[in-house]
């Protein structure tokens, strides 16, 4: 909203703001409740708001002490008809009873005294008792109401009021038999007497609680509406004087008081208002004059910018007719060519004439007709059509890509489309998928080079331990006590001639006992050493024989998965290195709880991968002194997952490294060939596990994780 229209919406100062009234001219519906609601807030509308508060209050308490003073009274009634119509129906059930043997015998005169005693009755007016065919029997005499002299024979039981009595008719029965009906009148009398002095009462109690009621909102109403008139009269001398540093008179803490406060911090911010106002009228103006100044100038532009539509209607025209790109303008409904352009001309070889008397379903092939209706006959504004072949003036086919944007052409709308050729490209990409083709085969002898190096390698690793222990063997042999014997030997045959003085005792003879016995223990020693070191030969021998054999199989099968326990593959693992752990001084931590799930993997490439983590992690720590070399391993379970972790204190990885290490060919070591860690993490992921590496940088050790999943399944046996 501008400053100006605010201006005139904004009461002037020493002006009273007109207050628009509602007017009702609609008929009021609803009924004589809603007529009455109307009637009662036009008059209340134009009275003070004291008498307007008293007044509602007064109607309120009336309303709500007449609708209990009502339902009281309603109470009562109905409670005085049912009780007057439960006597009536036992004194009926009583009587019956007794004229069961009047109407068997025909005692009239029985029955007639009896009637006799309704007499005295308060409110009985009328009896009668009536035999089997509907005559009358018996009637009393002295009772004020007599009764017809004839009813139906088969006159139901039961009471009916009318407007001043209640009527009760009893069938005599006897033995399910009928032997006729007792109809006994009862006079309301009683009740109406009772209704009219409730009545009576009632208005009395109204009209005394109306006019307390009346009195004390009168006397107290000046608590609520007091604090409204002060806040009224300031309004209006606000109103008429324009002065807007009045202040209105705070009562107390209640919705009024804080209607004041607002209404006071309101008069606070129209007086700043006001001084603003001022100010922004002077500005205002001068902002007048300047947007005038701006119009005149857009009027100016406003005439060049016509004839530069003109200039780039001319332009677009002539993008339209030099677009390197063949376009084509097509009726939205018959596809027929109204436009084309010189690039299509020349693409196609068609002439202007020739274009215009043909469409695009005649000159597209390889699709039918309605195929080509249903392409192009789109609601989007702009769509990419795909790829269809043409045929061109020439002979032959070319296949293009098609775009459509709806425009306006001669006051209709229509079709622009842009035709890519893409011959050439669609050429292209089928000899790149042949090509394709090939790259896989080569790769795929590539793959089967890579499994022969992962071959070379794992059997190398497994190599050195057989170096290893082969080395062990051959330090035993050249250092065995076992030429001790032949000392053993020389002496005895020295001694040959003279042997009982060479036994005797204090000779040489009586050490050879104690020699012979301590040679024995280290021959023994030794022999034990020998065959540890065979049977860890005899292992590494059957891995590689397990290797070569798992690789052989390879095109067959990718391994069997069985379940396996991981503190059984871990002990095997580390058995498998402990040779060259200890030449190299390295001290070995593992922990790994017997009983943990087991995991199911392939056994063969398990140990692999381990004995290899285990390799790195020993050459990581070459560079640390003796004693303080340490690769530390764990297994836990990591929910799904069985991770064994191997962890060293040597020489790190770079951060830049880290993932690197798996790449084929990528190796930090002199004399590394970068295919250990590459096949294990590859063999890992084929059996759904995987590993990765962790570190904190060069000289902080490093740890690799291997995640084996925990799935207890049924081993499987490689197919032939």
């Amino acid at each position: 909203m501008s400053v100006t229209q605010k201006l005139a919406l904004e009461p002037q100062p020493g002006t009273a703001p007109e207050v628009p009234r509602p007017v009702d001219s609609a008929p009021v519906k609803g009924g004589v409740v809603a007529r009455l609601e109307c009637r009662l807030k036009a008059w209340l509308a134009e009275q003070p708001l004291q008498r307007k508060f008293v007044w509602v209050v007064a109607l309120v308490s009336n309303a709500v002490l007449f609708t209990a003073v009502a339902i009281f009274f309603a109470c009562d009634l109905l409670s005085e008809v049912a009780r007057l119509r439960a006597s009536g129906a036992a004194l009926g059930r009583v009587i019956a009873a007794n004229c069961r043997t009047s109407l068997t015998y025909g005692y009239r005169q029985s029955a007639a005294a009896m009637f006799e005693s309704f007499a005295n009755h308060p409110t009985v007016v009328g009896a009668a008792l009536y035999q089997a065919d509907g005559a009358i029997f018996a009637q009393s005499a002295r009772l004020k109401k007599v009764l017809a002299i004839k009813i139906p024979a088969d006159m139901a039981g039961g009471a009916s009021m009318s407007l001043g009595s209640i009527r009760y008719v009893e069938p005599v029965m006897e033995n399910g038999k009928r032997l006729g009906t007792l109809i006994i009148e009862s006079d309301m009398g009683s009740i109406y007497r009772r209704m009219e002095f409730y009545g009576i009462a009632s208005i009395v109690v109204l009209i005394a609680a109306s006019l307390f009621g009346h009195r004390l909102t009168s006397r107290l109403s000046g608590i609520i509406v007091k604090p409204v008139m002060e806040l009224s009269s300031v309004a209006g001398a606000v109103a008429e004087t324009g002065d807007y540093g009045l202040r209105a008179a705070k009562f107390g803490d209640d919705e009024v008081g804080q209607l004041v406060d607002r209404f006071n911090t309101m008069l606070g911010e129209i007086q700043k208002r006001d001084e603003a106002i001022s100010e922004a009228q002077l500005d205002l103006e001068t902002k007048v004059m300047e947007r005038t100044s701006e119009l005149h100038h857009r009027m100016v532009e406003g005439k060049r910018n016509e004839e530069l539509i003109r200039e780039n209607e001319n332009r677009y025209r002539n993008l339209f007719e030099n677009n390197p790109m063949p376009m084509f303008v097509m009726d939205l409904e018959s596809l027929n060519f109204v436009a084309v352009n010189n690039a299509a001309i020349k693409h196609y070889g068609y002439s202007q004439e020739e274009f215009l008397r043909l469409s695009l379903p005649s000159i597209t092939t390889g699709a039918d007709y309605s195929a080509v209706i249903r392409a192009f006959r789109s609601n989007a504004k702009s769509f990419n059509a795909g790829e269809w072949k043409h045929i061109p003036k020439q002979g032959g086919n070319i296949e293009v890509e098609l775009t459509a944007h709806a425009i306006m052409f001669s006051g209709k709308v229509a079709k622009i489309v842009l035709a890519n050729d893409v011959t050439a490209r669609n050429a292209a990409q089928r000899q790149l998928v042949e090509l394709h083709r090939k790259l896989m085969e080569t790769s795929r002898q590539a793959g089967m080079a890579e499994v022969a190096t992962g071959v070379l390698h794992n059997v190398g690793n497994v190599l050195n331990s057989v170096n290893v222990s082969a080395t062990v063997l051959a330090d035993s042999v050249k250092k065995t006590k076992a030429g001790s014997l032949k000392r053993v030997v020389d002496l005895l045959e020295a001694n040959r001639a003279d042997l009982s003085l060479f036994f005797a005792p204090g000779g040489k003879g009586q050490m050879l006992p104690g020699y012979l016995a301590t040679l024995n223990d280290q021959i023994a020693v030794e022999q034990e050493a020998r065959l540890s070191e065979l049977a860890q030969l005899t292992k590494n021998i059957a891995h590689i024989k397990d290797i070569v054999a798992m690789q052989q199989s390879y095109a067959k099968v990718t391994g069997v998965l069985e379940n396996h326990s991981p503190h059984v593959l871990l002990d095997e693992a580390i058995q498998l290195s402990a040779a060259e752990n200890g030449r190299a001084r390295v001290e070995v931590e593992w922990t790994c709880p017997s009983d943990m799930a087991e995991v199911m993997i392939d056994r063969h490439k398990v140990m692999q991968i381990l004995v290899n983590l285990i390799t790195n992690a020993r050459q990581a720590t070459t560079e640390q002194p003796d004693g303080k070399r340490l690769i530390s391993i764990s297994a836990k379970d990591t929910g799904g997952m069985v991770r064994i972790s191997v962890r060293d204190n040597g020489c790190g990885i770079p951060s830049e490294n880290l993932t690197r290490i798996f790449n084929h060919g990528f190796t930090t070591k002199k004399d590394g060939h970068g295919f250990g860690l590459h096949s294990a993490a590859n063999a890992a992921k084929e059996m759904g596990g995987g590993l990765f590496a962790e570190s904190a940088g060069a000289g902080c050790g490093a740890a690799f994780h291997l995640d084996m999943p925990i799935r207890s399944v049924t081993s499987t046996t490689p197919s032939e």
